[in-house]
């Protein structure tokens, strides 16, 4: 679908046509791969908390949030049969995502003669001034896509591919009989996947967390570009719910310097390409890489575990400096089977109907599942769960080296032989080297251990409920034995 696009100089009449208060501020175009962003008009200064200057305000009915998208489909019969027959559950984040990008995608589509289809609103006009490219990796071709090959953003990008795809037929399946939306989307194959892409592209990389609306896209104030020691940030005030930008307490900034926001803290690089098409570089506070994790092939409880997990199945691994750290919840859960007292019963309720429920130790824990790290403290094979633990994260960091140095040769090649964006090798390499150096860090490391125990691999394989566990006495000169026989005896557990 074609997308109309407005020069950055009609933003201003936009602006006061719209009720955007600019003070002492201007968004502006930058000759770097900053692209737009916000810059000062004058040197600004704020020495104490209640000398914070204000220098951006955008009125609440602006607002692209789940409360706007009802709002305008009271007015819009066009967008109300949309959201009736293709929209999602707004109570819920992935139904707000879909119900957004269904309101953008609809003020991008426009009748032959130019004119929009349903009633038009201040974004009709606002998505003229948003990038019909991002760089982000949905949005990359397949062979720069093929740079992330090894990383631990290559399988999150291949499922997130396929879930637009799965959406975009969706769509088709359940608006093919709206008349409009025959005419305009499906007809001539005017919509496209490449436009739902860029639609959640959109949302992913321009959205916020607001204190009253929740999770919504603010127009103008989403021009703001990210920087770890951000000297500004926004809050929504309860007397009229705009929202406003305000430099950070004890802040000096220059006439024409940017003004920036913070996108997010503790996020790792993945999660930073994979949403805003960019590695912060000047981050060097700490380095995260997360794992997915796939359960243990042999156990019998592995479809259940995943279905009744409460969050994602993943190992985040942090490195600061030589500092290793890790977090997972799931691991504490995957380890355990039904000779330690995990339990699952399927279980019918008064209405009829029959849920999944997890049981540790005769205890109904389903809404806990996870807390595992904690359930299992004091338990008397602790050590064992605790060994299983760290022998499954040091056997899925050597997984991940292996992967990501089988691959080198291959992605080093791959920009002499096909076209590479420099922007798009350029983030991928520096996303490689920085996931080979955690990943290394983490091998290397002696202290990969439970958090609440420093007790490492080798204490744990000479605790004697260990020994007694595995029915053999280990001595110095056995134990790096018996570490290489740690994933068979985990095998052997749930077999």
């Amino acid at each position: 679908m074609h997308c109309t696009t407005l020069p950055l100089s009609a933003l201003e009449p936009w602006s006061r046509l719209n009720d955007v208060t600019y003070l002492d501020c201007q968004t502006r175009k930058f000759e770097d791969a900053r692209g737009k962003g916000l810059a000062t008009l004058k040197k600004l200064s704020s020495q104490n908390i209640s000398e914070r200057p204000t220098l951006l305000i955008i009125p609440h009915d602006l607002v692209l949030s789940a409360e706007a998208v009802e709002e305008f489909a009271k007015v819009d019969q066009h967008l109300k049969e949309l959201l009736t027959a293709a929209g999602g559950q707004a109570s819920l984040k992935t139904g707000l995502r879909r119900d957004i990008m269904l309101f953008l995608l609809m003020q991008i589509t426009c009748h032959p003669d130019g004119q929009c289809v349903g009633v038009r609103n201040p974004w009709t006009e606002y998505v003229k001034f948003l990038p019909i490219h991002i760089p982000v990796p949905t949005m990359w071709s397949e062979e720069e896509s093929m740079m992330l090959t090894g990383t631990s953003l290559q399988p999150a990008l291949v499922a997130k591919k396929s879930a637009l795809l799965l959406e975009f037929e969706e769509l088709q399946d359940r608006t093919s009989s709206i008349a409009w939306c025959r005419k305009f989307w499906w007809e001539n194959h005017a919509l496209t996947l490449e436009d739902w892409t860029l639609v959640d592209a959109w949302f992913r990389s321009r959205s916020l967390e607001l204190p009253k609306s929740g999770e919504a896209m603010v127009p103008c104030l989403d021009m703001a570009n990210h920087s770890v020691a951000a000297n500004t940030y926004y809050e929504q005030f309860s007397s009229d719910n705009s929202v406003t930008l305000l430099l950070n307490p004890d802040v000096d900034v220059e006439a024409g310097s940017e003004l920036t926001i913070s996108y997010g803290y503790a996020k790792s690089n993945a999660e930073m390409l994979f949403s805003y098409g960019f590695i912060d570089e000047s981050d060097k506070t700490a380095q995260t890489l997360v794992l997915p994790l796939e359960t243990i092939s042999e156990d019998p409880l592995a479809k259940a575990k995943v279905i009744a997990f409460k969050g994602q199945p993943v190992v985040r691994i942090t490195a600061k400096q030589d500092d290793i750290t890790w977090e997972s919840k799931f691991l504490y859960f995957m380890i355990l089977n039904e000779e330690d007292g995990l339990e699952f019963k399927v279980l019918q309720d008064v209405d009829g109907s029959r849920s999944l429920r997890v049981f540790w130790c005769g205890k109904d824990v389903t809404d806990v599942t996870d807390t595992f790290q904690s359930l299992i403290k004091s338990h008397e094979l602790e050590d064992i769960f605790t060994l299983r633990v760290l022998t499954l994260l040091d056997d899925r960091v050597r997984q991940q080296i292996e992967h990501l140095d089988d691959t080198v040769t291959a992605v080093r090649e791959l920009s002499s032989v096909v076209e590479i964006d420099p922007n798009v090798e350029k983030n991928a390499l520096k996303l490689r080297a920085s996931e080979a150096l955690i990943l290394q860090k983490a091998a290397d490391n002696l202290q990969l251990q439970a958090s609440y125990s420093r007790a490492g691999k080798k204490e744990l394989l000479r605790s004697e409920v260990v020994i007694g566990y595995l029915g053999s006495n280990i001595d110095d000169d056995e134990t790096d034995q018996h570490e290489t026989n740690d994933n068979k005896q985990i095998e052997d557990d749930f077999s």
